[in-house]
């Protein structure tokens, strides 16, 4: 059906908790598999020490121990993920709908995710929706929040990378006037502190010139930006409401209507970031879809810098279309 359509050659994998197990659905060339992954606790487990084992490369800096127990806790959580349908996988690009505890695995980190496109979704009904959107036309908006010297230098190199871009940054870089400028945006780059509240997602904010902007204000959006890169710590955490709900920067901004959404799930260090995103930026200009874009910038960025690299490029997940 559509689904089959939109995927093309893409496998979309949808992750399912079936009472202390956790199963995957494989959508492959218009054919479903079901598929057992093992002890749902042990895969939770895997993926907390991951991402803890990530935090720590990047936080305390590139020890060997740090690099040894990403290591070790990556290929426990890969294997266990991956091995039942490594096959069906092969080297085609990835749609990945999560349980709502692993929306915040920094997939690229695996090695089965690592140089392959890879897009998450809330939902099959989510990235399939995201797919047919168009994007919007207008300039580039490129916002640098306060408090973050590398921001403004990452929108000044930005801006010439991408000719007709609008900047915002110092005082002019306030809520209303972003919001604004989001408005029909074809991409929105946006360099600044980010917060995540797991008590109430939707008050998750991004630091601006005259106090944060949440998650919530985004609503008022009435053309959101056809793609969005968050390039703040913990942008793309999003909490978890019964029903596997989804909430947060993410799942607003592809609910308005933004297509895709590239965000961080980890801390990131201002001063590693801004190489990776000039990286992808420029391949997106040159015309690579954002997944593939992402997926060769963190590809490029990983193979040239050492621990703390690995982890500032596995940070950044793409979200929605791909």
């Amino acid at each position: 059906g559509a689904l089959a359509a939109a995927l093309g050659d893409a496998v979309l994998l949808e992750l399912v908790a079936h009472g202390p197990r956790l199963r995957a659905v494989l959508v492959r060339d218009g054919r479903t598999s079901l598929h057992d992954l093992g002890p749902l606790d042990e895969a939770l487990g895997r993926a907390r020490l991951h991402r803890f084992g990530l935090r720590r490369l990047v936080t305390t800096g590139d020890s060997a121990s740090a690099r040894a127990g990403v290591e070790f806790a990556t290929t426990a959580l890969d294997q266990q993920l991956f091995d039942p349908v490594r096959r069906l996988l092969r080297d085609r690009p990835l749609v990945i709908v999560p349980i709502a505890a692993l929306h915040a695995v920094p997939w690229s980190g695996l090695p089965t995710c690592a140089g392959r496109p890879v897009t998450v979704a809330p939902s099959a009904t989510v990235w399939l929706r995201a797919v047919g959107r168009i994007v919007p036309a207008g300039p580039p908006v490129l916002v640098a929040g306060p408090r973050l010297p590398a921001a403004e230098t990452e929108v000044r190199q930005l801006g010439a990378a991408l000719p007709g871009s609008r900047p915002l940054t110092g005082c002019a870089a306030t809520a209303d006037a972003v919001t604004d400028a989001l408005n029909g945006a074809g991409l929105a780059h946006i360099a600044a502190h980010g917060a995540f509240r797991a008590d109430n997602p939707l008050f998750s904010t991004l630091e601006l010139a005259d106090g944060p902007l949440t998650a919530y204000e985004l609503e008022r959006l009435t053309r959101p930006p056809g793609c969005v890169v968050l390039s703040a710590c913990d942008s793309g955490l999003s909490g978890v409401r019964p029903g596997d709900e989804v909430m947060g920067f993410t799942a607003v901004l592809l609910a308005l209507g933004t297509r895709s959404l590239i965000a961080t799930v980890l801390p990131v260090p201002a001063d590693l970031t801004t190489a990776l995103m000039l990286d992808l930026h420029r391949r997106m200009h040159a015309g690579a879809p954002p997944a593939v874009a992402l997926a060769e910038a963190q590809r490029a960025f990983d193979t040239a810098g050492g621990g703390g690299a690995h982890a500032t490029a596995a940070a950044f997940v793409c979200f929605g279309a791909g």
